[in-house]
């Protein structure tokens, strides 16, 4: 594969291609966000965003076909590049790869199939996680400008999350005990979050979680900024992987670096009171803090890098009333 393709980087607002522009390559993207741009007919749809690992530009390549989109970046990007005139030689050496292609542009021919939504109110949509991506999920509601309720529920039928859209855009939400933003960002951030999901469109909320949680960032950001929010949370689980280690503090006293972001010293103080005294694992954390878990990564990141706290296996942490405070960094 690396002898046949290569790597090309995009700044944001660069545009990958235009409609009408021969159809030459396939790209496969593996940092960052391409927006693809609806054609002038279709102006009154918003955009579709892709990110990391996913493939474009394959239809018009295999086909030999012009472009029918402008593709362009949303941010810094790095794509794999592989030219229409290797795909012979791709396919000799790499069968596997064209199998694979196979399997995405299947699985994509699905998902318009049947997440395609009609403009009637009587519509359920529902399935299962394990087939279709959130982000998918997402953008078909976004895209089909539906008013409706989106619930998702675990493996053993117990509601995990519900998030009320009004015409495409998300107005409310709860993801488990979080609500509002921090439940939408959850929400991308559960990559392989099991059970099943439905949408039916409704002009109100039949689930009174979320009736006062609104959701309140601008619609434009929402998908870039939970895409990336995915990615930079894909890097501190492999940092931190074990959610059974134990914070357990090393000062007497909290005190926010000056370099990390002011907007997560709210969530620090949180986690500071409620390990004071108590030693607590990640996956407690979680339970206890009103934050997606990428923001108590990142502070959890934050607070370890300052020496405030240090991890250790749970068997190594104290009782309360011996709890060891390490006064060597005070």
């Amino acid at each position: 594969m690396g002898e046949l393709s290569r790597v090309v980087h995009f700044d944001e607002g660069d545009i990958v291609y235009s409609a009408n522009d021969p159809g030459d390559a396939i790209y496969i993207i593996n940092r960052g966000v391409v927006e693809l741009v609806p054609d002038q007919s279709q102006r009154s749809r918003p955009s579709t965003y892709l990110s990391r690992g996913d493939i474009f530009g394959d239809c018009e390549a295999l086909c030999d076909l012009p472009r029918t989109h402008l593709m362009r970046a949303r941010e810094k990007a790095s794509l794999q590049c592989i030219q229409r005139q290797d795909f012979g030689e791709l396919e000799r050496r790499v069968p596997s790869f064209f199998r694979y292609l196979s399997e995405q542009l299947s699985a994509r021919l699905l998902h318009s199939t049947e997440l395609s939504l009609s403009k009637s109110h009587c519509l359920e949509l529902s399935g299962s996680l394990s087939n279709f991506d959130l982000v998918t999920i997402y953008q078909t509601i976004r895209n089909s400008v539906q008013t409706g309720e989106l619930a998702i529920s675990d493996e053993g039928g117990q509601l995990m999350a519900s998030f009320f859209f009004k015409e495409g855009h998300p107005h409310s939400g709860q993801f488990q005990h979080l609500t509002g933003n921090e439940a939408l960002w959850e929400l991308f951030l559960g990559t392989s979050v099991a059970g099943t999901f439905s949408f039916s469109s409704r002009d109100q909320p039949l689930s009174d979680c979320i009736q006062g949680a609104e959701i309140s960032w601008p619609e434009g950001h929402i998908l870039i900024t939970a895409v990336r929010y995915r990615d930079e949370f894909d890097v501190l689980r492999e940092k931190y992987p074990d959610k059974s280690m134990v914070l357990r503090r090393r000062k007497l006293n909290f005190s926010w670096p000056s370099d990390a972001d002011p907007a997560l010293q709210p969530v620090a103080e949180q986690i500071w009171q409620l390990a004071y005294t108590r030693p607590l694992s990640l996956e407690t954390l979680y339970q206890k803090c009103a934050a997606c878990e990428l923001k108590i990564f990142q502070v959890l990141d934050v607070l370890v890098q300052a020496e405030l706290f240090r991890l250790v296996p749970a068997d190594e942490a104290q009782p309360d009333q011996h709890l060891v405070i390490e006064t060597a960094h005070i």
